[in-house]
C-alpha cells in the first residue's frame, strides 16, 4: 500500500510542477496581451507580439519535455511473501482438533476402521489434496417472511 501512496504522490507532484511550468509561461504571454480598451465600432489594432507569443510557447514545450522528477525514494520494508500470514503464526503451535495452524491440515474422523463415512453426514472440504472435516451437516429453517404470508393468503 505504501508503494501505491508513493506513486499516487509522485504523479500528482509531477502534474503539480507541470502546471507550474506552464503557468509561469501563461504570465509570459499574458504579458504581451494589449488590454487597451476599444471603443464599439473601431477597428481593433493587429496583434503586435506574434513572434514573441510562439517563442513562449516553444520554451513552454521545451521545458515540460526537458521535465525530470526530483523526488526522494520512499524505503519500504514489504516483501513480495509466498506465505501472507504472520511470521508468528509459521511457528509449530499445538494443534487444537478441528483446526488449520499454519498450513497444516488437521483432520478428525469418527469412524473405526472399515467403516466408510457417510458424505450427508459430515461436510467436508477438499483443497490441494489436503482435506479438513468441520462435523455434520445441520439445515437451519426460518419462517416465512411477512410478505411470504400475506401473497399466500
Amino acid at each position: 500500500m505504501k508503494e501505491a501512496y508513493a506513486a499516487e504522490f509522485a504523479a500528482t507532484i509531477e502534474r503539480a510542477e507541470k502546471q507550474i511550468i506552464l503557468a509561469r509561461h501563461g504570465r509570459r504571454l499574458l504579458n504581451l496581451l494589449d488590454d487597451t480598451p476599444v471603443v464599439p465600432g473601431d477597428a481593433r489594432p493587429a496583434y503586435e507580439h506574434v513572434n514573441q507569443a510562439r517563442q513562449i510557447l516553444n520554451d513552454a514545450e521545451d521545458d515540460l519535455k526537458d521535465w525530470q522528477p526530483e523526488l526522494e525514494d520512499v524505503p519500504s520494508h514489504a516483501t513480495q511473501n509466498d506465505n501472507p500470514m504472520p511470521s508468528s503464526a509459521n511457528q509449530r503451535q499445538p494443534a487444537v482438533e478441528g483446526s488449520v495452524i499454519g498450513g497444516e491440515s488437521v483432520v478428525h474422523h469418527d469412524h473405526v476402521a472399515g467403516e466408510d463415512l457417510e458424505p450427508a453426514t459430515d461436510a467436508s472440504r477438499i483443497s490441494s489434496g489436503t482435506s479438513v472435516t468441520t462435523g455434520p451437516v445441520t439445515q437451519t429453517t426460518y419462517p416465512p417472511s411477512e410478505a411470504a404470508v400475506s401473497a399466500v393468503a
